[in-house]
């Protein structure tokens, strides 16, 4: 702590000398002047520009062009150069020497029509491209002080699902959706990070270069069998111009959580209690004359008269995070960017943490004109830490009633509930140590032997260590009237595993492209092949005299066990892309790879995947000519299949589970061998996705305004599910290729950026609309889980469930209504839908759960806001998803369940003297008709959400140059400020479906610097 406040104060310092410095330069005395004006037009067309700003450089004097491109300034006198910037153009700077009249030519950006696109094995002009492809701009991610990178893509792009479900530290990443959920089976879409598949949230953002994400299978189909679920390319950043620049950004931050439910007090909930048990007619379980005594002497013997606040007891930590990154870029026949990035978040809860070390070599070599090499290097240390018992500390906190002891006076730990102490349990019960190590190499060559011709090498090894410390301390709990503990557990002990990972990825990438007239075309073909392997060993031991001690050797003998495995897969794979344009006008594209997986038995492992896009590029049509305020009106179309393999390793195969022991004769003989526990199926083969798209791209007014539209169908068939077989066989299902899944959506893009003087500002809007449904389980649903349904005709994972009709008012209404199977019905308790009415048993039982609720979010939507006027910024987010649901059970909703805590909003509980009451009577029953899975508890979890807002100012150059600082920029930002929704009080709506074992997400407040030297 004492290294902080250090780090703080030096900060803080260094911030009030440069402002020191600023407020002594603008004394200065103003020099004699001088005009200088001209026009300034498009280096292409020989149009004059409008609004184009004209500064005077290291000062702020300026103006802007006029309706014909002319500009007049006053220069004063030692000012030798004039800046000037437009949106959409390049920054250009002129020098003036003793002219009085300067006219200058601007070249549009790279953006736009021109702007190249990341795709797969290669770029593209935005032009042509004829799938369905979303970029976003490292810039566009950094403006988010996230420790996790997948955070930072929440609200930026359509189509795009982006769900943080934690705040955890180490945990805390978000799970990405691309255009809903394919499969029953693994949804992830498949992150490429320089063409090397990674995971987003092991980069540091500051690394981040640009993102693409390519939506559908025109643009993925290039990725064949893992790209099923999307693609998302991440490019890291170059080494940039050849001038030698050094960049520092520091930040540090501090959260606090969203929401928390609130709780009632000691009292409150005894009386609640006594309720309870007198309405399952049982003896009330707190008498009279303790609650007096209670009332009398809580403040003076909380040690036998508790009346414990358990979040205030538990939610102690720091919160503290900070984040330092500096990187080196520059260089000419040797371009190289080298950065270095430190993480470091602790959480409000104590014993979580997490740190991360990040370190990155992109060094790219001009061997000779047609000769390039490229080495990238990228290393990472994460460590995270956690209570060895986290889920049951999250879990007791919102259950444990105040009645019970976290610390008694002397200091010692109570015993809590049923010997459970969430707060001794985060304190002094054990941690979980989990260290990751990664290295990653990329080396690459490119020759290109004559014009239009590249041949490209690429070799990535890989290797990762994964360690785990799991060490379970023996609590010592007391109870105020003795001095022998309570052991929880009754032994300590240790438990370490280490697994390694070895993963070779070589490639052969050849590219030829050629113009020719009016003609584009271009062929790209590889191979590929990728090897992984994984080893690991584990050991364990109980029984440690010296808690302190957690060291292996120090554990009894007794009881000890060790264990290990390994595994392997491989994917050989040959891809090919072939792309015509013709006048920029009508394009065609056509994608094929063929994959072949290990997991697969011989005769099913290779699978094809082609696709196919059209373009027409109707702005170019000579008909439109004349209609010079459309930059670009685009249709597209596509269609193409993608594959999964993500299945697991074996599931073709027979495999036998070694290690158990077998009992011989009449006199027991043990012999250790191995079983067959599960049917393996030889046919199986590749999940396939096959999806069409229609998307309309429209760019007006030199690119002002942008709007990309598309709609689509996408169904995976073949869906590998465990259909059902006679149980005689004593072996789990096979898997087999049964499941169809089909997703129907469309997304919206729109942006419109503009510049007026000095005040530029950009909006960007994304919407999108996604209706999943299963189409067929070949009888092997419905599958339930809890309550969660996959079945014929309904969303994956729907809500499952009864149908809740509110509350019975009156035993006339209960007369009336179908029976209910659950327990004493009685005025207050929830009414259920008699929806199958099976056999005319008007019976409300098992049979009449059906489907409540969708928790696949039908829209999710982001709105961006970037302006800047001189020297300040300011950005925003805005994030938010609609028509979606969430139930809550147990200890997040119930009352008292299990003899569990209250929360302040179920005091509108049904009585006969509240009978319009908005919470069910209070029930002592955990098995009883108000705790079942129902609709009651299902909730309206869309929401809108301020999800980050960030205001910076960056000094003048003419002030950071004179001490050697080409950029400084001091912000302030914060993270998930203000929300909007319709959940019950204390959960967020990101957390979605469950019980109350959720580390809460919090909110962020960062105060940070940047530096460019």
């Amino acid at each position: 702590m004492k290294q902080k406040l250090t780090y703080f104060r030096r900060t803080r310092t260094f911030v009030l000398s440069l402002l020191l410095l600023s407020c002594m330069a603008a004394q200065g005395q103003q020099q004699p002047s001088r005009m200088v004006k001209g026009l300034v037009k498009d280096a292409r067309t020989g149009e004059p520009l409008a609004g184009v700003a004209v500064l005077v450089r290291g000062t702020t004097q300026g103006t802007t062009t006029g309706i014909s491109g002319e500009y007049a300034v006053s220069v004063p006198s030692g000012s030798t150069e004039l800046e000037f910037s437009f949106l959409g153009y390049v920054a250009k700077i002129q020098k003036i020497g003793t002219a009085h009249t300067l006219d200058v030519t601007m070249e549009e950006e790279a953006t736009g029509l021109q702007e190249v696109v990341v795709v797969g094995y290669g770029v593209q002009k935005k032009a042509n491209l004829t799938g369905s492809v979303s970029v976003m701009e490292g810039d566009d991610i950094n403006r988010r002080q996230v420790m996790r990178a997948s955070s930072a893509l929440q609200g930026l792009s359509a189509g795009v699902s982006v769900v943080q479900k934690s705040g955890q530290p180490g945990s805390d990443g978000a799970t990405i959706r691309v255009r809903g959920v394919g499969t029953i089976n693994n949804s992830d879409a498949l992150v490429l990070v320089d063409g090397v598949q990674g995971s987003l949230d092991a980069l540091d953002s500051n690394d981040i270069e640009s993102i693409s994400v390519l939506k559908d299978a025109a643009s993925a189909a290039i990725y064949g069998s893992r790209a099923a679920n999307g693609v998302i390319l991440v490019t890291t950043k170059n080494g940039g111009d050849e001038k030698l620049s050094v960049t520092v950004n520091s930040s540090v931050a501090w959260q606090r959580f969203t929401d928390l439910p609130e709780f009632v007090n000691g009292y409150t909930y005894m009386k609640a209690m006594n309720t309870a048990y007198e309405n399952v007619k049982k003896t009330p379980l707190y008498s009279d004359s303790y609650l007096a005594d209670y009332m009398r002497y809580k403040l003076v013997d909380s040690d036998r008269y508790p009346d414990t606040d358990w979040q205030d007891a538990l939610y102690t930590g720091s919160g503290f995070m900070q984040h330092h990154h500096i990187s080196v870029s520059g260089g000419k026949k040797v371009n190289t960017l080298a950065s270095f990035g430190y993480q470091e978040q602790e959480g409000l809860i104590p014993g979580f943490s997490a740190e991360r070390y990040n370190m990155r070599l992109n060094s790219r070599m001009n061997i000779r004109k047609n000769l390039q090499a490229k080495v990238l290097v990228e290393a990472r240390r994460n460590n995270v830490v956690e209570p060895i018992s986290a889920a049951s500390i999250m879990s007791n906190v919102n259950r444990i009633a105040p009645i019970y002891t976290a610390r008694l006076k002397d200091g010692r730990w109570g015993t809590g509930y049923n010997n459970g102490n969430p707060v001794a349990q985060a304190n002094d019960g054990g941690s979980s140590d989990k260290t990751y190590d990664f290295l990653r190499a990329t080396f690459q060559v490119a020759y290109q032997p004559f014009s239009g011709m590249d041949v490209e090498f690429n070799f990535s090894p890989k290797f990762s260590n994964n360690y785990t410390k799991n060490f379970n301390k023996s609590l010592k709990l007391y109870t105020p009237d003795s001095d022998e503990p309570v052991l929880n557990p009754a032994m300590s002990s240790l438990n370490q595993t280490d697994a390694k990972i070895t993963e070779n990825m070589l490639q052969v990438i050849l590219r030829y492209n050629k113009e020719f007239r009016d003609h584009e075309i271009g062929i790209l073909g590889g191979y590929e092949q990728i090897i992984y392997k994984t080893q690991n060993i584990s050991l364990r031991r109980e029984g440690f005299p010296l808690v302190d001690y957690p060291v292996m050797n120090a554990g009894s003998v007794t009881n000890w066990s060790n264990g290990g495995g390994a595994s392997e897969w491989a994917l050989l794979s040959y891809f090919a892309r072939a792309n015509y344009s013709y006048k920029s006008r009508y394009l065609l594209e056509a994608n094929i790879r063929v994959d072949g997986s290990s997991r697969f038995a011989r005769g099913h492992r290779f699978g094809v995947f082609p696709s196919v896009s059209l373009g027409w590029r109707i702005s170019e049509e000579n008909f439109m000519k004349s209609v010079d305020w459309v930059t670009n009106l685009k249709l597209r179309a596509s269609w193409g299949q993608l594959g999964n393999q993500e299945i697991g390793t074996y599931p073709a195969y027979t495999t036998m589970s070694m290690g158990p022991t077998f009992i011989f004769g009449t006199t027991p003989t043990a012999a250790d061998g191995a079983v067959q526990k599960s049917y393996a199926n030889e046919g199986i083969t590749w999940e396939t996705s096959e999806t069409i798209d229609v998307g309309l791209d429209v760019s007006l007014f030199r690119n002002k305004f942008n709007m990309v539209f598309d709609l689509y169908e996408r169904k995976t068939k073949d869906i590998l599910l465990k259909l059902p077989i006679t149980g005689i066989t004593g072996l789990t299902e096979p898997y087999q290729n049964a499941g169809v899944v089909r997703n129907r959506g469309w997304d919206l893009e729109l942006s419109h950026r503009n510049q007026h003087r000095d005040f530029r500002y950009q909006i960007s809007f994304n919407l999108s609309d996604v209706h999943n449904k299963v189409i067929d389980l070949k009888g092997a649903g419905p599958i339930i889980s809890g309550f969660s349904l996959i079945e014929e005709g309904y969303p994956i994972n729907s809500i499952y469930g009864y149908k809740a009709l509110g509350l019975f008012r009156s035993d006339e209404e209960i007369a009336g209504a179908p029976r209910q199977t659950f327990g004493d019905i009685a005025p207050g308790d929830i009414r259920y839908a008699n929806v199958s009415d099976r056999n005319n048993k008007n019976t409300v039982d098992r049979d009449d759960r059906t489907v409540i609720g969708n928790v696949i979010p039908r829209y999710t939507y982001g709105l961006n806001i970037a302006m800047q006027y001189k020297g300040f910024d300011l950005s925003m987010l805005i994030q938010g998803v609609g028509k979606v649901n969430a139930i809550y059970t147990g200890d997040a909703v119930w009352a008292l369940y299990n003899a569990g805590k209250m929360q302040r909003w179920h005091m509108d509980y049904w009585t006969p003297q509240n009978p319009g009451a908005s919470y069910p009577r209070l029930i002592a029953d955990s098995s009883h008709n108000n705790f079942q899975n129902s609709s009651f508890w299902v909730y309206d979890a869309s929401y809108v959400r301020l999800k980050n807002a960030q205001l910076g100012y960056t000094l003048p150059e003419r002030l950071t140059r004179k001490i050697w600082i080409q950029k400084l920029r001091l912000y302030v930002s914060g993270d998930n400020l203000l929300t909007f929704d319709h959940m019950p009080k204390g959960w967020d709506p990101e957390t979605r479906s469950g019980d109350a074992e959720i580390y809460p997400i919090a909110s962020t407040y960062t105060f940070g610097v940047q530096i460019t030297f």
